[in-house]
């Protein structure tokens, strides 16, 4: 039997199967197609990354004492509980997650109070996200770290010190005009910040936001650096 967690809950609370596992779902790249007069074919624009895709599950309930009106109410609850997207897992990809939002279109068929099923609809984000992503590296010295996907991920890096800086990923070169403890770099974002406190205005970039590239990337840093600690943010399509 699958299993799904969304938003950090199991459908196994709630007495879910899971009736097959979901088609694999390949993102659509984001082109504009544009028709030229007197030509033919069209013009292709590659506007760069993926867009979102649906995610379903064919499921079944039953109700527990027959109490079918309750137990749909707290599933209904579930999916809607994330706040934007919230992170999606299941068992069929043990080594991934996704981020995705319950899209609001189906209903749960009622059979005879007792059980019932429904179809279950995620967007979500086009990135499969490698669960080993999501742990940090402390960086003390000159160190390599290895993208293990296809795709270059957008790290959250922290640097610690104080005063000013350099930090050096890969090909990317951070300047940094002053560290009071700590700075967060955002590459998802593009921002940086400590809290709730933005700094875009303490650094200047060489290259933007530093990426890790797929296979090897040289971490240093001199200054008043003194560590750094890389949250990778691996994915794949």
């Amino acid at each position: 039997m699958g299993v799904i967690i969304f938003n950090g809950v199991s459908s196994l609370d709630y007495g879910i199967q899971v009736e097959s596992p979901p088609n694999y779902e390949i993102p659509e790249r984001n082109y504009e197609i544009t028709p030229i007069p007197g030509r033919n074919g069209e013009l292709t624009l590659d506007r760069g990354g993926y867009k979102n895709v649906n995610r379903s599950y064919q499921i079944a309930i039953g109700a527990v004492g027959g109490d079918f009106t309750t137990l749909a109410n707290k599933i209904s609850k579930w999916l809607h509980s994330g706040s934007g997207y919230a992170r999606l897992e299941d068992s069929y990809e043990p080594d991934h997650y996704k981020l995705a939002t319950y899209s609001e279109d189906g209903s749960i068929s009622n059979i005879l109070q007792q059980a019932g099923r429904l179809t279950i609809n995620f967007n979500r984000k086009p990135q499969r996200f490698l669960k080993t992503g999501d742990t940090k590296s402390i960086i003390t010295i000159p160190t390599t770290l290895v993208n293990p996907t296809d795709q270059s991920a957008l790290p959250i890096i922290t640097v610690k010190g104080s005063g000013a800086g350099v930090l050096h990923v890969g090909s990317y070169v951070v300047t940094i005009s002053d560290i009071i403890n700590y700075i967060d770099l955002n590459s998802d974002i593009e921002e940086a910040y400590n809290g709730i406190i933005n700094l875009n205005g303490y650094i200047t970039l060489s290259n933007g936001f530093p990426k890790l590239i797929p296979g090897d990337n040289l971490i240093s840093f001199s200054g008043g650096i003194t560590s750094v600690e890389v949250l990778p943010k691996w994915w794949t399509i």
